[in-house]
């Protein structure tokens, strides 16, 4: 059986999609913390807490897991990993993310600790294939993209911190998820580690611009001063409860986040959509949703 956590999420959901053509998903088994109600793809749900050493050992106790797929918390990474070495578990994919190699990300050092746990570790019973996705646009279910569309749809201008020259490199999230199957299907991986960028290196301008054409809107980039932006967010963190940005973020949107994708369009055959054709696929969805005019 395959293994499927976070299933009910963005990038499991498309994930699950695309299994169900060429797997029987009576022998797919997804992780739930609590019950599913609507279980389009008639897959087994197992209801337990990946955190739960009991839970982990009942879910392996009760199913023949032969392959997991795991889209949830990469904390689980190593608990999972472990317990796949145990049972003789033959593949494991793990999505990742490529904020691992951020400079400012909180929780970058966590996602270090765990890869190196992982990538310094041996397990002789299992074999696994990590996929380091950038930022997931494509959908509004993207934590992102969606929100950034929104935005410039209703406003007349849009606040650029800095210069907006940052280096981006965001992933259609049905191409990553393309990519997982492929991942999940291949023979001859082992172990190996993949970085699963776009199919366009972007600037923050760019990605803007774009939005703004694709919406038809004219609307008016105001740059705002990388110390005066810095400044502001750290004033609003001290003063509202939920401020619209943080100084991370801020530091962030500066970092540039592009990373080769030569590796998986070698050996996973990836090939990623262009930046510009994804988010004018993901304007034209918002509006058929009625998200955006």
């Amino acid at each position: 059986m395959i293994l499927i956590t976070g299933f009910t999420g963005n990038t499991g959901t498309l994930v699950l999609k695309k299994l169900s053509t060429i797997i029987d998903t009576n022998e797919i088994v997804g992780v739930s913390r609590t019950p599913v109600q609507d279980n389009a793809y008639n897959i087994k749900v197992f209801v337990g807490d990946l955190n739960n050493a009991n839970s982990l050992n009942e879910l392996f106790e009760k199913y023949p897991i032969k392959s997991i797929i795991h889209i949830a918390n990469i904390r689980y990474s190593p608990s999972l990993l472990i317990k796949a070495n145990e049972y003789g578990v033959e593949k494991v994919v793990l999505i990742h993310t490529t904020g691992v190699y951020s400079k400012y990300r909180s929780y970058s050092s966590l996602y270090e600790r765990i890869e190196k746990e992982i990538l310094n570790n041996t397990y002789p019973n299992t074999n696994f294939i990590i996929l380091r996705p950038t930022m997931i646009y494509g959908n509004h279910r993207d934590h992102n993209m969606h929100k950034l569309i929104k935005f410039i749809n209703r406003s007349p201008i849009f606040p650029v911190f800095g210069d907006g020259s940052a280096l981006m490199q965001p992933v259609h999230v049905d191409d990553l998820a393309t990519a997982t199957v492929a991942a999940h299907q291949s023979d001859g991986l082992y172990n190996e580690d993949f970085d699963l960028s776009g199919g366009s290196v972007v600037t923050y301008n760019d990605v803007i611009t774009a939005i703004r054409d694709g919406l038809g809107k004219k609307t008016k980039l105001i740059y705002i001063p990388i110390k005066l932006a810095i400044f502001g967010a750290e004033v609003s963190s001290r003063i509202m409860p939920k401020p619209i940005i943080s100084v991370e973020q801020v530091k962030r949107l500066q970092e540039d986040k592009a990373y080769s994708n030569e590796k998986a369009r070698n050996l996973l055959k990836y090939s990623p959509r262009t930046f510009n054709e994804g988010i004018i696929q993901e304007i034209n969805l918002l509006r058929e949703k009625g998200i955006v005019k």
